[in-house]
Parts: C-alpha cells; sequence; structure tokens
C-alpha cells in the first residue's frame, strides 16, 4: 500500500473501542498536566529543568490509568 493510499484510508470511531478508567470504568476523562524535573545531567540547556506533561484523569474518580503515564 503506497502513501497516497493510506492517507484515503478513513477510520470511523464508532467503531472504535472506549478506553474506561481502571478504577470505576467510567469512560469520560479530563486532561491533568504532571511535571517531570529533568536533572541539569539530561536537560539541553545544561540546567536542571521543569517539564509538564499532559495526561488524562478520570471524570469520576480522579484515577489515572497506567496507559496514560510515561
Amino acid at each position: 500500500m503506497d502513501l497516497n493510499e493510506q492517507q484515503k484510508m478513513r477510520v470511523n470511531l464508532q467503531d472504535a473501542e472506549d478506553v474506561v478508567c481502571e478504577e470505576c470504568e467510567n469512560n469520560y476523562f479530563s486532561p491533568a498536566i504532571i511535571i517531570k524535573r529533568v536533572s541539569a545531567l539530561l536537560s539541553p540547556s545544561g540546567q536542571e529543568m521543569m517539564a509538564p506533561v499532559q495526561l488524562f484523569q478520570c471524570n469520576k474518580c480522579g484515577h489515572v490509568n497506567k496507559e496514560f503515564l510515561l
């Protein structure tokens, strides 16, 4: 399959599986942010830095599924 054929493929999201909360099985999530501390040794600037990472938490119980974590 060439690139043009791949681009023409369509996905019907009604056929896709819903992700549910591992704790309460709710299927509604809200964006949340965790902050990662990057050491100076790993930082591109050579200085310690903070890096925000977006993930999703359950609207009902606040749980974050393992698959959403880094």
